[in-house]
């Protein structure tokens, strides 16, 4: 779908190797070099430096392959979509954990009613996963909450969601009236892994306060949202989740909303997508009418 420079190129970035490309394209590695340097010279724009044994992408180069990533990858669903005339129609979307439960069911529930999908594939991960699966076009949309360059990519705002610090009912700080940052590092915190969203929230919000999420006595990162609510459930320690999250438990009384000054915020949910898609139009429509379930 696109040039052979091109897609030599777009080879290229991904391998970071003349000789992986060559091998995978089956040309030799001086046609690589050839075409790469073709492809400088028609764009005036320096896209690799190499230096043995290291080859990286210039800024002009990333911002090139990211590009190519996102065309190819669109080429190839519409191509997909005309020969199947748009009978057979197939959806991928990823959402982080952290959201999954509750709006990822919403979501799905939407598209069962909307449209006779033939294969709806939705793909859990933390925010920094999903984004790239939007990059290299292996799935159409996300659903993610944490912070991410907004020059990269089309979103919508789902909603602003309150960011709250919990403990068990039966924890020792569920009884205070007020509590401090200082009073929280005593006990164990429970956070998720690198890359999560909800991860980095916590970690902006503890920098305010001058402190570092290792000064707590103990952390426990749990990847897997439903087990970190069970171990915070069960007193294990302390933990700040998303309130859409844990809004039945705190009615039962089974969670405790603590006390702590400055340790609420609200945080945007983003419906995330390529930028400049072909698709921009569907999935804006995907958006709305989640947005609409949502009020």
């Amino acid at each position: 779908m696109i040039s052979q420079e091109y897609q030599t190129f777009l080879v290229l970035s991904q391998t970071l190797s003349y000789t992986k490309t060559a091998h995978q394209l089956f040309i030799s590695q001086p046609a690589v070099t050839q075409q790469i340097q073709r492809l400088e010279t028609s764009l005036n724009l320096k896209l690799v430096i190499y230096k043995r044994p290291k080859l990286t992408l210039t800024h002009a180069g990333e911002q090139l392959a990211a590009f190519l990533t996102r065309t190819q990858a669109q080429a190839v669903k519409v191509l997909n979509n005309l020969q199947n005339d748009n009978q057979k129609q197939k959806i991928s979307f990823g959402i982080t954990r952290s959201l999954s439960e509750v709006i990822g069911k919403k979501m799905i529930s939407i598209m069962l009613n909307k449209v006779n999908f033939t294969a709806i594939k939705c793909v859990a991960g933390n925010t920094t996963s999903i984004l790239a699966q939007i990059s290299n076009g292996t799935i159409d949309f996300g659903i993610v909450e944490g912070n991410f360059d907004k020059h990269s990519f089309s979103y919508h705002i789902i909603r602003n969601e309150p960011f709250i610090p919990l403990v068990s009912c039966t924890h020792p700080l569920a009884r205070k009236k007020s509590v401090t940052w200082n009073d929280l590092l005593s006990y164990p915190l429970i956070i998720r892994e690198e890359g999560s969203g909800s991860r980095e929230i916590l970690t902006s919000l503890a920098q305010k306060e001058n402190i570092s999420l290792t000064d707590f006595s103990q952390l426990l990162t749990i990847s897997e949202p439903t087990l970190l609510r069970q171990l915070v459930k069960k007193g294990v320690g302390i933990s700040f989740l998303y309130k859409i999250l844990v809004e039945n438990d705190l009615k039962q009384g089974i969670l405790k909303q603590l006390p702590l000054p400055r340790g609420v915020v609200e945080h945007e949910l983003y419906f995330v997508y390529a930028k400049e898609s072909f698709f921009a139009s569907d999935y804006q429509q995907w958006f709305h009418s989640l947005d609409v379930l949502n009020n």
